[in-house]
């Protein structure tokens, strides 16, 4: 609800987004929402959403912040709108990402729009394929992201059908690479890259290290950017 959402902004700004270590983007604190629609239809709609957005960066600058920087997790849980420019009638997301207010946009988890049901490599390739495609389709910033693994096997008595095969850290560091290539082509905006994850072990996506590779994801991760 509203309230809530109010006074989960207050309690972000005093106990999070003021630290010295928080990520920012021109000064600005950075706020990634997951579902869009969930937080739309919580709020009772898109231009309640943007009433609620607009508040909470009126707080942020009340508290000495210059503002906050909204960052959409892009899949498709955005709804697509007719808000546009005049005489635009075509439904996009991007219509409603820039009428809410985001600044910028990446992605949580390659399984958002790639099935994982083949090798890691293959499948990295098709997602990482679609840098270019929400470059050109949002017209706010794209970051690139990285996912590791995919194998939500844990959460159920059997091994679940879609999980992904083949994984190891040379491939991950191969399209963290690929990453790196796409931010240096950018070089307007932040080297911001996201993962996933760092602990998700449930989803066997996670970057601590384990039986069976060690560091070596964390290591892949050294060697590309250090």
């Amino acid at each position: 609800t509203r309230e809530e959402f109010d006074g989960f902004a207050d309690r972000l700004i005093s106990e999070y987004l003021k630290q010295p270590n928080y990520y920012t983007i021109d000064g600005k604190p950075v706020f990634a929402i997951y579902e869009i629609s969930t937080f739309i239809d919580g709020m009772g709609g898109q231009e309640q959403a943007r009433d609620a957005l607009e508040s909470f960066r009126a707080k942020c600058i009340a508290a000495g912040l210059p503002g906050v920087h909204f960052q959409a997790i892009v899949w498709g849980d955005i709804p697509a709108t007719l808000i546009g420019t005049p005489g635009d009638d075509t439904p996009t997301q991007d219509n409603t990402l820039n009428y809410l207010g985001f600044e910028s946009l990446t992605n949580y988890q390659w399984v958002h729009f790639v099935r994982p049901n083949e090798d890691y490599q293959t499948y990295g390739e098709k997602a990482v394929a679609k840098y270019g495609e929400f470059d050109k389709d949002f017209s706010s910033p794209y970051f690139p992201h990285v996912s590791i693994d995919w194998d939500p096997s844990p959460r159920f008595e059997v091994a679940t059908p879609e999980h992904l095969t083949g994984v190891t850290p040379e491939k991950f560091e191969g399209f963290l690479r690929v990453a790196k290539e796409y931010v240096d082509a950018h070089p307007d905006q932040p080297p911001l890259i996201t993962i996933n994850s760092w602990n998700e072990w449930s989803e066997g996506s996670y970057l601590e290290p384990d039986a069976e590779f060690g560091y070596g994801y964390l290591k892949a991760i050294k060697k590309v950017f250090k």
